[in-house]
């Protein structure tokens, strides 16, 4: 039996901001209107796909926004064709959704129904997708809400008419050369003539059971701001177990929408080594047994060193101040204070750095590929400066203009470490 539609259950809002996807079909608008009467304050985000209906979708979406009170903003995308499949239009649709709500930490709320899931099973078996993919639409995943995903298309529709929501018709929902369309309008219907089991309710339990299946053990998965990691021997032997704790991986990544050409670039970059763009800006590497999966976009360009607090975070870095002298290792800084000439601040490289060492100047990026990391992992990797030199890189070398001896009067000692590396 399918929700009633004013069941559906909505989120703790808390400190967030909560987003309504609205596109201008019914779905999204009956949407935006629950949510409305359930938070009293929304905003909603259209997105300009630059198809022919866009401006008729828009128009619908300004209409709602209207007549409910709603905030508004549109956001415009550039896709490669004015006939772009749907995979390039959703990709660039969460780009979006993930640079101006999700990565801000806000709440996203998006209209799928109950048919939707079915169609999206369907999709995903098409395609060739493995047992998780088949696990179709969550209704949740991150800070993505699905509310309506357990009402039908019909319960929307009377809703709407009944509380006399505007909306439209995308006109591109009868283009049956559209895997979605012809699946709703040729597929589906072939299917309840054969059948008198609602597919709706017999999607929905074996998308239940398959995600109760395939859990996967996520104690070794690593994130922080622009940063995921896992280790290879849980991901690289390619069967389905692999696959499917790849899949997890990925989605808590992402938030969701995990295409088998992502899975490919992964395996791409086991097999080769080589680094690879997965989705939007988030790139794969390996580095000492680990994928990682680092997105620079989300890291800071540079932040001040506090001699006050005891610790200063750089994403998945963590560095202390301490009160003695420390351990001499490349992962502890220990210098003479008096040799600092400025404050001191953790920044990304630049392709000019150049710290002194016992042999003479060194690039930084060189120390830093002859210590195994990666590129994508040295573009936001910290180096610690005053306002003349390079002082310290992390792991790699400390300046020797700073070194500390027996003579030194006033010693600076600190320890940096991986936030989820208790041994460093």
């Amino acid at each position: 039996m399918m929700n009633k539609i004013e069941e559906v259950v909505f989120p703790e809002k808390n400190d967030r901001v909560i987003y309504i996807g609205l596109s201008g079909g019914v779905d999204s608008a009956t949407l935006g209107v629950l949510a409305k009467k359930h938070y009293g304050s929304i905003r909603a985000l259209y997105i300009d796909h630059g198809q022919v209906s866009s401006k008729k979708m828009e128009k619908a979406a300004i209409a709602i926004s209207k007549k409910f009170s709603i905030d508004l903003e549109i956001q415009k995308i550039t896709p490669s064709t004015d006939e772009a499949t749907e995979t390039e239009l959703r990709k660039l649709r969460f780009e979006v959704y993930d640079r101006e709500i999700l990565d801000k930490g806000n709440i996203l709320l998006l209209g799928h129904h109950s048919g939707d899931r079915v169609e999206t099973f369907f999709i995903n078996l098409l395609r060739g997708t493995r047992l998780r993919g088949l696990g179709s639409i969550s209704d949740e995943s991150g800070n993505i809400f699905r509310p309506l995903i357990n009402v039908s298309k019909q319960e929307i529709v009377n809703y709407a008419k009944k509380n006399k929501i505007p909306y439209t018709e995308d006109p591109s929902n009868s283009n049956q050369t559209i895997l979605r369309n012809w699946i709703r309008e040729t597929l589906l219907p072939l299917l309840l003539e054969k059948s008198n089991r609602n597919l709706e309710d017999t999607v929905k339990g074996l998308s239940k059971e398959i995600k109760q299946i395939e859990i996967v053990n996520s104690k070794y998965f690593k994130f922080a701001d622009g940063y995921a990691e896992v280790p290879l021997a849980l991901i690289s032997n390619g069967n389905y177990r692999d696959q499917n704790l790849l899949i997890d991986f990925l989605e808590q990544v992402k938030g969701e929408g995990i295409e088998i050409q992502n899975i490919d670039n992964i395996y791409t970059t086991i097999d080769t080594g080589k680094e690879n763009f997965i989705f939007g800006n988030w790139k794969a590497s390996l580095s000492n047994g680990l994928l990682l999966m680092i997105n620079s976009d989300l890291w800071p360009n540079e932040v001040s060193f506090s001699l006050e607090d005891k610790i200063t975070i750089w994403n998945n870095f963590l560095f202390k101040l301490n009160q003695k002298v420390n351990i001499f290792n490349n992962w502890n800084f220990i210098g003479d204070a008096e040799k600092i000439r400025g404050k001191i601040i953790i920044r990304r490289i630049k392709p000019s750095d150049m710290i002194e060492t016992d042999t003479g100047d060194q690039k930084v990026s060189e120390l830093l590929r002859s210590s195994g990391v990666s590129n994508s992992y040295r573009r936001v990797w910290p180096i610690f400066c005053d306002d003349e030199k390079v002082l310290w890189i992390p792991g790699a070398r400390t300046s020797s203009i700073v070194y500390y001896d027996e003579l030194s009067k006033d010693s600076l000692s600190i320890s940096g470490k991986f936030a989820f590396d208790s041994n460093t």
